[in-house]
């Protein structure tokens, strides 16, 4: 058992330190960390259990806080397990829940691929920023109905993931030109939409990778739409970006003594900024989002944890 905790730990903590994979990917990761945990956990209660559930769901969500999905997949399995009198009524309720929100978070991907993909015309040039399992999937499904069209991806600094998307696009059999972060301007005249994915949509607007900001004002000026993909998974009702800052050595390894180097990961863009928030049930404009988020529910003992961690829940 003891090591079977130490690898649970483990897998737990490789969630957290995760800086490369989206909400989608972080998010089956999380699930399959608390089936382990409903298999591991010596809790003898069932109250025992929904607090060993609730401590690894902070103990991610507070490292990974601007991930709408994970408190979304959190509460879900929090809330089934709210009526269970015994440790197996819990344990099973808690099962039930992972297994539905995995099948409907498919079922929307599914849906919204299909939707992203009717946005790539044939001979379209799309522009992206970051990488996005959601871009991804819709560059898949519309190359997959013979369309014919090309793929700019910005490098998307510090870490570079926008590599990552151009590699799968390439394997797609699609032309890919990648392109450093400040040529976004340049290459927004020479496109024809962008499309970028989300970690979370609240109503301040669209938290993603920094620069997200940056493309969208670059593609209104030169007169091109620019689309969010998100599933319902990703919207919230309060801002979830939080201020992160990250290692300076990603932007400067050896950088001269006194320098002060800013370096974070997300930003927020505001809803207006974009042509729509694309959704699997169709295309949503800044009020279809605010009333969208105002019906969320959270549990209380969920929500009670994550204000108290000014980081979770406050945006900078």
């Amino acid at each position: 058992m003891k090591g079977e905790t130490s690898t649970l730990n483990e897998r737990v903590r490789a969630i957290t330190e995760d800086h490369l994979s989206g909400a989608t990917a972080l998010t089956e990761q999380l699930t399959e960390v608390l089936r382990e945990v409903l298999s591991l956990s010596s809790a003898t209660t069932a109250e025992a259990l929904r607090e060993a559930l609730l401590d690894i769901g902070e103990r991610v969500i507070r490292a990974q806080p601007n991930m709408a999905p994970l408190v979304h997949l959190v509460n879900a399995v929090v809330r089934a397990t709210t009526e269970a009198k015994t440790l197996e009524e819990a344990r099973s309720a808690a099962r039930h829940a992972l297994d539905r929100f995995r099948q409907k978070q498919q079922e929307n991907a599914r849906a919204l691929e299909a939707r992203a993909s009717d946005l790539i015309p044939e001979g379209a040039c799309v522009l992206t920023h970051s990488f996005s399992t959601t871009v991804l999937s819709a560059l898949h499904a519309a190359r997959a109905r013979g369309r014919s069209f090309s793929v700019v991806c910005t490098e998307s600094r510090p870490l570079g993931e926008g590599r990552l998307l151009a590699e799968r696009a390439l394997a797609l059999g699609l032309s890919v030109t990648l392109i450093v972060d400040a040529a976004m301007a340049e290459w927004a005249g020479r496109c024809t939409l962008a499309l970028v994915g989300a970690d979370s949509i609240s109503p301040e607007g669209v938290v993603n990778k920094i620069g997200t900001r940056l493309l969208a004002l670059a593609v209104r000026e030169r007169g091109i739409p620019i689309y969010a993909l998100a599933e319902s998974s990703k919207f919230f009702p309060i801002p979830l970006r939080a201020s992160r800052p990250q290692s300076p050595a990603e932007i400067w390894g050896t950088p001269p003594s006194g320098l002060t180097i800013w370096n974070e990961y997300f930003e927020t863009t505001p809803l207006e900024l974009f042509t729509g928030i694309l959704a699997e049930d169709g295309l949503l404009s800044p009020n279809d989002v605010r009333r969208r988020v105002r019906e969320i529910v959270i549990e209380e003992r969920l929500w009670s944890r994550l204000r108290s961690s000014p980081s979770a829940t406050n945006s900078s």
